[in-house]
């Protein structure tokens, strides 16, 4: 991909190349690529192009996470678990496709800007959806917590300790899970996340119940942030 880009792409087609790195995260690869050509160039990106990518930022961590979780109920045998987090991450699939036009791989950003603002009847329904995924999200995590299966099954096993954490320097949820204080929005704050509001989880047992508990965080982290832009 990297070789396309240099070869064969012009400097905005290479922000659709980059929203295909991954499936999943897409735009952050995308936001990466713009970010660095507009620091190089000395570009100054209008601050509502800084607030939208970062509320695509979070729609997209809320698909991520829930992705996480759904898959984490699987692996441990408790597929209701796994359907109920899956139908609430249509909602942010839905949202997603509100505000973009596209379910995934949304094609929004491009070097100095955004393609599209987010009118206000997109916001009141996007606030909606909001409100929904917290009351749904509160409800599965409850049922989570309240089955054997999960702490059972995930607490003490997959092991990253802080020092092989330190060594390897993993990111995200994986070094947030064992204990250290890391994030890209805090250390190095880019997009519009100087301005909002957030809180950084970390939780020291270094095993799979503390990725899943991060990530059950972030995702409450997430809506609060989507509420506030």
């Amino acid at each position: 991909m990297e070789k396309l880009a240099e070869t064969r792409m012009g400097y905005n087609e290479v922000t659709f190349l980059s929203d295909r790195v991954c499936g999943i995260c897409g735009f952050a690869h995308s936001v990466a690529y713009t970010n660095s050509v507009e620091n190089a160039l000395g570009i100054e990106v209008p601050q509502r192009a800084h607030t939208i990518r970062s509320i695509l930022l979070e729609v997209e961590r809320l698909h991520s996470h829930l992705l996480n979780l759904g898959l984490s109920c699987h692996f441990v045998g408790f597929d209701t678990g796994f359907m109920q987090f899956f139908r609430v991450r249509e909602k942010s699939m839905t949202m997603a496709e509100l505000l973009t036009g596209s379910r995934k791989t949304y094609g929004l950003n491009l070097i100095g800007g955004v393609r599209r603002d987010i009118l206000k009847e997109q916001r009141l329904q996007t606030l909606k959806l909001v409100r929904e995924m917290r009351a749904d999200v509160s409800e599965l995590v409850e049922m989570l917590l309240a089955t054997p299966n999960m702490e059972q099954r995930t607490q003490g096993i997959g092991i990253l300790d802080r020092q092989i954490a330190r060594d390897y320097s993993p990111v995200g949820p994986l070094i947030r899970g064992s204990g250290f204080a890391r994030d890209l929005r805090f250390d190095h704050p880019y997009a519009d996340y100087g301005n909002i509001p957030k809180t950084l989880f970390t939780f020291t047992g270094g095993d799979v119940f503390s990725r899943v508990m991060v990530r059950v965080k972030e995702t409450f982290d997430s809506l609060a942030m989507l509420e506030f832009a």
